[in-house]
């Protein structure tokens, strides 16, 4: 321990001679070493720390900028500034030497050799780097580095780029950081001609997409994407200040990949606010710019589990309105990724996301339907275990795709209020620019969830039952899903609901691909009746009986049939009878 204290008052002896003399590191050290003996394991820990600080000097005082607030370099003591200096690269370069050991041998020899606020000075620096960017950091730096060097394609982008400068910018570093896996990459470059582009998709066999004058996108096998943005300002801070949050306004030199912790830019709070776990805006301009920012807050909030910023709630209050100039298909994407959170009503508590999700539906939204909705999902006691693992697959159905059916359901829950007022699903559902599939079993649960007031009213009527399974078929679903949520403490409801379900999942198969026991010009034959409506009716009481597990054969369908043909004939009877009367 000794010894290591000693090696640091070495290094910054020799770095504040370095420093005031301009003297190159050799000389600097040739000159120490030639007229003072020192133990070995001394000076060679003095030479690695004096070395390393040199070679790194750029960057390390580009990060004491950014963390001595209103402090330049210039007006720092020379004690303080190269305390720092080595400091920080033993912090982020020496894997051996424990993060608060390094600090706090760093203020002793400032309390020493500084001035007598030298050590609140240096310790109050030093610990904000170390919590941002040291190995004692909640941000995971090592899988930052780890995840990218491993990525084949993005090995092949620094191999091939030779003096070209890049950056990678944006969400990608936000999710490594924080231990995410990393989706799209965004790189930013300097060359408006895009030459490294060209060469990178020639070398990965991928295919090129030129979106617009400033952006390129490649697209792998495999679908994944990077996306290459032509810098617009003459700095890359400038740029990345035109961002929409802190969290998404970091790049990270290429150059520098192996030492992330170090050169990685961050112009704003973007580290501490990863840390703090914050979603904070990087002027009040830019929900202006961009109108769906005030959405994509939420999403973010919604998908990383962060909190929103007050400023943001309260400016999405007053320009809620600017969210109609957005696309449809904007909106609507936005929304399905907010929506896979399975709690995602937790980040809708501040009034302005109803304010904001009111504009966008044009009506009030069904906050709490939302919720109850979620709860139920997530709730084994509501939904038997068996029941439920049912349900999860067929709404994790079109998964893949941007909107999901359990994304539907929500965004359907979030519009619903039950009977009493009009539906508006599809409507709704033709604003967001949803697919035409998705519009068909938004119109579906909008015509066919009125007809569960008969259901309810009439629980025994297995025929009842049976006609509005086979009319409902996939959206039953849906349907009951959406009733159970709006009914959660009416326990005769959700029985009969859950009902529903399981027989919906037991004869799933004969209610949407029945056996065809018997055709229509067999009954027509075999029965002696003329064609007409009245055969399709007769079909669809055998499926029904089907469904009730009342016919099984086809000698039991004709028979069935013939029962129901000669009850439609005394049913004419009957009419033609009254009418006689009349």
């Amino acid at each position: 321990m000794k010894n290591r204290r000693k090696a640091r008052e070495l290094t910054l002896q020799i770095l504040y001679q370095m420093d005031i003399k301009e003297t190159p590191v050799e000389e600097a050290l040739n000159i120490t070493f030639s007229r003072y003996r020192f133990r070995p394991e001394v000076k060679e820990f003095a030479e690695r720390l004096i070395r390393g600080t040199s070679q790194l000097l750029l960057p390390i005082d580009f990060l004491i900028k950014k963390y001595a607030k209103n402090w330049t370099l210039e007006r720092m003591a020379t004690v303080d500034r190269n305390i720092l200096r080595f400091t920080i690269y033993e912090l982020l370069f020496l894997e051996n030497v424990p993060p608060i050991v390094s600090i706090n041998e760093a203020v002793e020899i400032a309390k020493r050799y500084g001035t007598p606020d030298s050590g609140k000075f240096v310790n109050g620096i030093l610990d904000k780097i170390r919590q941002e960017r040291g190995p004692g950091s909640s941000l995971n730096w090592t899988y930052l580095k780890n995840s990218l060097q491993k990525d084949a394609y993005f090995k092949e982008l620094t191999r091939i780029k030779g003096k070209e400068k890049l950056w990678l910018v944006g969400g990608c570093l936000r999710n490594l950081l924080l231990g995410r896996e990393k989706k799209d990459l965004d790189v930013v470059l300097d060359d408006p001609e895009f030459r490294i582009v060209h060469l990178f998709v020639s070398q990965v066999k991928a295919s090129l997409v030129v979106l617009n004058s400033t952006l390129r996108r490649v697209v792998f096998p495999g679908k994944a994407t990077m996306d290459f943005i032509l810098k617009k300002s003459g700095s890359l801070n400038a740029d990345l200040l035109q961002r929409d949050f802190t969290i998404n306004a970091l790049a990270l030199d290429l150059d520098f990949l192996d030492k992330a912790g170090l050169s990685l830019i961050d112009p704003e709070t973007g580290l501490e606010d990863l840390i703090n776990k914050k979603i904070r805006l990087l002027r009040e301009k830019s929900l202006e710019e961009d109108p769906l920012r005030m959405l994509r807050a939420l999403r973010l909030a919604s998908q990383l589990d962060f909190e929103v910023e007050e400023k943001i709630a309260h400016l999405t209050s007053s320009k809620s309105s600017l969210i109609k100039k957005v696309a449809g298909e904007r909106i609507r994407d936005e929304l399905c990724l907010f929506l896979k959170n399975p709690f995602s009503h937790r980040c809708l508590v501040n009034s302005s996301a109803g304010v904001l999700l009111e504009k966008i539906f044009g009506q009030t939204p069904n906050l709490e339907n939302l919720k109850r909705l979620e709860i139920l999902l997530s709730n084994e006691k509501v939904l038997p275990k068996d029941l439920k693992e049912k349900i999860d697959l067929h709404l994790e159905k079109d998964e893949k795709a941007m909107t999901s059916r359990r994304d539907l359901l929500k965004i359907m829950a979030l519009i619903f209020f039950p009977p009493g007022e009009e539906l508006t699903l599809s409507s709704a559902g033709k604003r967001l620019k949803l697919s035409r599939s998705h519009i068909k079993i938004m119109g579906r649960v909008e015509q066919l969830y009125p007809k569960l007031k008969k259901i309810i009213a009439s629980p025994k009527n297995t025929q009842l039952n049976a006609e509005f399974l086979i009319e409902a078929k996939k959206e039953l679903v849906e349907i009951s899903l959406l009733l159970l949520a709006a009914n959660l403490n009416k326990l005769a409801s959700s029985r009969l609901m859950i009902q529903l379900l399981k027989e919906h999942f037991k004869k799933s198969s004969l209610i949407l691909h029945p056996p065809k026991l018997v055709r229509g010009e067999e009954l027509i034959k075999l029965l002696r009746i003329p064609s007409g409506p009245h055969i399709s009716y007769l079909l669809s009481k055998i499926h029904q009986a089907q469904v009730m597990e009342k016919v099984k054969t086809k000698e039991e369908a004709i028979e069935y049939a013939e029962k129901m043909a000669r009850e439609i004939d005394k049913e004419k009877d009957q009419n033609h009878s009254r009418r006689k009367h009349l």
